[in-house]
């Protein structure tokens, strides 16, 4: 019954799902509904950890605020939008490997309180919608793996998309969902907020589904191939999106010239033909269960070898220098670099040199990065030099997998990018700490599983150059020893941290060793003062960002911020949010001293005039970013004459409904 209800849906998508399903023969009877009984996991929020005020958890329970629009806080809020922190000086360097299809930004997963097969899901956005991109559900077995002791867990895509721009009203988003083989009471939305103009908020979700399949449906399933959704919501099996692919694949020249299946006499065709049903065996063999993509990062690299690969004709390619063909391989992310090393003995050599595998991206493909992935990649990642690693699961990837394979690649590692990393615990900081001695940059933002005592050993890392700590554990003790042996420290996030009591020693120890700080992001740092910025501005002369939002104890009156912008006069970047003592004075020294100024926010200053903030719009010429929400003192008016007068600068200026 669900198999007849999704192949139905493909043509009517527009219609709802539930009545769709009536219609191909259920019963409302059989349908349940839930809301999100609680946020298992997410990758960053608004709000801090010990309120609910923006807060990730907001998203469980019954909504609130839907159908009003506006920015409220009792809403799911995520740390960042827009394009404002990728343009900042604490910007990082992307990967050179990441799929064009790969945008996900931030995450967050929901625990229903029954696992159902999901028919359809309701997502309640009242603020800036339309960052939705990507559903996906979740199977945890009460099995465990005989390797790694932890639970059987595998992911399935429900639906994926683009972001939009829907418009400045709330919304009920429900896009069309891809049939799951098997229960689930774990659902994780994905979300991309580079195209909204402010915070995106989510109110509550609420999810359809059956308790259990009927006699008819798991025959269906046996018989069905797993189907997935392209970006437009269209579902295709696994084995017609092979076919699609293998079809795409050519190594002509340009359009209108011979291509290979022109040239090629009969029996190469046949040959050619032969490969295409060894490669769609292979999908519909493989034990689908699994996930297939999972399948091919693995297990096909750990089974093939050359001498396996028995296909001689190399097509084009025996025409071009290697060079030339190592450089196309530089297109490819990793999955597709393990797809090309099945198809000739030519590529698979390319393909398996370790001059491709310098940068490894594993973020887009996190749901297949399991351990006996990493294991086929020790041999090919010898000149290692970016990982990321980036929300991988500790019930899929193992710390036991993770710890041999930086010792097998760590010795030129440069770069590690461990956030929202389940797995990541003090053992893991150990071996990082001992196995790359020449890191420069660690994020290891949202890893909650390393204790206290475990950062210690990150003070060993003394060519650090960038450290993510955002909502770690970490305290001051261990941060100040990493300051202290970590002088070369140029970008520091210490956002959420709430384990640290003593911020002002942290700042203070800051300003004595770190003299290259660019950028420090303090957001939520409670226990910051005026003693603390003022050790900034004394210590560190290069700094061109500095978040120190919702630090409610830097004080105006204490001349602390007017000395920071006099003293450092690089800076790019100033966050102020939720200061309610920021006065006129403060913005005049801004206008004077930072004549780089290129983002300002000033969210919920109550002391500010419209004059003095236009003498920061009229002065501040490489200004592009201003955010006046909240500011009793400039109204909506204001607001939008700057914007005529102003065109180079998004100035922000939030309301609730």
């Amino acid at each position: 019954m669900l198999a007849r209800f999704f192949q139905k849906k493909d043509k009517q998508s527009e219609k709802d799902p539930v009545e769709e399903y009536c219609k191909a023969g259920g019963s409302k009877e059989d349908i349940v509904i839930f809301n999100a009984q609680e946020v298992t996991d997410f990758s960053s929020q608004y709000g801090s950890g010990t309120s609910i005020s923006y807060a990730a958890c907001n998203l469980a329970g019954r909504g609130n605020i839907y159908p009003s629009y506006g920015d409220f806080t009792q809403a799911c809020v995520f740390r960042t939008y827009g394009p404002w922190w990728d343009i900042s000086p604490s910007k990082t360097e992307p990967f050179k490997r990441t799929p064009p299809s790969f945008c996900s930004q931030d995450y967050i997963e929901l625990a229903f309180q029954k696992k159902v097969y999901p028919l359809k899901l309701e997502i309640y956005e009242t603020y800036n919608p339309g960052c939705v991109v990507k559903i996906l559900a979740c199977e945890r077995s009460e099995d465990t793996d005989v390797d790694t002791g932890h639970s059987l867990t595998r992911w399935k895509t429900l639906w994926e998309g683009e972001p939009t721009l829907p418009g400045p009203t709330s919304r009920m988003f429900c896009p069309p969902l891809a049939r799951c083989p098997f229960p689930t009471d774990l659902i994780r939305l994905e979300l991309c907020h580079k195209l909204v103009h402010y915070y995106t908020e989510l109110d509550y979700v609420v999810l359809y589904g059956t308790a259990s399949p009927e006699e008819e449906e798991e025959k269906s399933m046996v018989n069905t191939q797993c189907m997935v959704s392209d970006k437009k919501g269209n579902h295709m099996t696994e084995v017609s999106m092979a076919m699609k692919k293998l079809e795409q694949l050519s190594i002509g020249s340009k359009s209108g010239s011979p291509t290979k299946s022109d040239t090629l006499s009969s029996r190469q065709e046949h040959k050619t033909d032969k490969s295409k049903e060894a490669v769609l065996d292979n999908f519909e063999n493989s034990d689908i269960e699994k996930g297939s993509e999972c399948y091919e990062l693995g297990e096909v690299n750990r089974q093939m070898s050359e001498e396996e690969v028995t296909e001689s004709d190399n097509g084009y390619f025996d025409l071009l220098p290697e060079e030339v063909i190592q450089q196309i391989l530089s297109f490819l992310d990793v999955l597709s670099l393990c797809r090309v090393a099945r198809t000739s003995r030519l590529l698979y050599k390319h393909s398996y040199d370790s001059l491709q595998y310098t940068e490894l991206n594993l973020q887009p493909h996190w749901p297949q990065v399991n351990d006996v992935a990493l294991e086929s990649l020790h041999n090919r990642s010898r000149f290692l030099q970016r990982l990321n690693l980036s929300w991988c699961h500790g019930n899929i990837v193992s710390e036991a997998a993770f710890c041999r394979y930086v010792q097998a690649c760590g010795q030129n590692l440069r770069d590690l990018y461990l956030s929202s990393c389940s797995f990541v615990t003090q053992y893991s900081i150990h071996e990082i700490a001992k196995s790359c001695p020449n890191l420069e940059e660690l994020d290891i933002g949202s890893c909650k599983g390393i204790d206290s005592d475990g950062f210690y050993d990150i003070s060993s890392l003394q060519s650090l150059k960038r450290l993510n700590l955002y909502r770690t554990n970490i305290d001051q003790y261990a941060l100040l020893s990493i300051i202290r042996s970590c002088s070369g420290l140029k970008h520091l996030n210490l956002g959420s941290t709430d384990c640290v009591h003593a911020f002002d020693e942290v700042l203070l120890a800051l300003g004595n060793n770190t003299k290259k700080l660019v950028s420090l992001d303090l957001w939520r740092c409670r226990t910051v003062s005026n003693v603390g910025v003022s050790a900034l501005a004394n210590g560190c002369p290069d700094l061109q960002e500095l978040d120190i939002g919702w630090c409610a104890d830097v004080k105006s009156s204490s001349m602390c911020l007017i000395e920071l912008v006099r003293n450092c006069t690089q800076l790019k970047k100033l966050f102020l949010t939720a200061n309610r003592t920021v006065c006129d004075a403060d913005l005049l020294a801004i206008a004077q001293y930072s004549k780089d100024m290129e983002q300002i926010d000033i969210l919920g200053t109550r002391q500010v005039t419209a004059d003095a903030a236009k003498k920061v719009l009229e002065s501040c010429e490489k200004l592009i970013f201003f955010d006046v929400s909240f500011c009793s003192g400039i109204d909506n008016y204001t607001v939008e004459h700057w914007t005529r007068e102003f065109p180079r600068v998004a100035i922000k200026k939030s309301f609730q409904n």
